[in-house]
């Protein structure tokens, strides 16, 4: 446990009958689970684990779960000071049926967890390819609108314009003073653009 008023904490945890009480001393996440399952491995079957919060379980789902699981293997009631309980923390029939709905919940809500992670991660590997394919992968083409150069820029954006107004490519490639390739280029890619905008 880590409270700022331990005096008050344990005076609380005496009053609920606490036999052991356990003050966390290291700050180290490891060290303190390596602490708490050590002390659940020495306590008897029917014994209660009394906890300020439900977050001295762990720090994650997982470490809770983990946790909730050796008490349940056990058979370890669990009592937590700062969730008043509305039942009897000695019935073990109701003890039993609470630790098995705990991790029920615990591993639905990792679960959830996990998909709510793989999920962004795809919508991010999306949006990246989606980017890509914007921008165009390897090397950046002269003519574009994303080109560094302004003045490439203009002749990419004074090609679409022509194409646009149905001029003759090699009338574009003389007037603009590049290739007719180039050209087909921009028009093919135009094309694409507008055959996927009217899907």
């Amino acid at each position: 446990m880590n409270d700022p008023a331990p005096n008050k904490l344990i005076n609380r945890m005496e009053q609920e009958g606490a036999d052991k009480i356990i003050i966390e001393v290291s700050t180290n996440h490891e060290d303190y689970q390596k602490m708490l399952i050590e002390s659940i491995q020495n306590m008897k079957e029917k014994d209660i684990l009394l906890i300020k919060a439900f977050d001295d379980l762990g720090e994650s789902v997982v470490d809770i779960i983990n946790i909730v699981k050796k008490l349940d293997e056990k058979d370890i009631g669990l009592q937590v000071l700062d969730n008043p309980n509305t039942y009897d923390v000695n019935d073990w029939n109701v003890q039993t049926i609470l630790r098995k709905q705990l991790l029920f919940i615990l591993n639905w809500v990792e679960g959830k967890e996990r998909n709510d992670i793989r999920m962004r991660q795809a919508k991010g590997i999306e949006r990246f390819k989606a980017l890509k394919e914007k921008k165009g992968t390897g090397r950046p083409k002269k003519y574009s609108q994303y080109a560094k150069d302004p003045n490439d820029r203009e002749i990419y954006y004074a090609v679409v314009d022509m194409l646009e107004n149905n001029v003759a490519i090699k009338r574009i490639a003389e007037t603009l003073n590049i290739s007719r390739n180039t050209i087909y280029t921009i028009k093919e890619e135009l094309q694409k653009h507008t055959n996927e905008n009217s899907q």
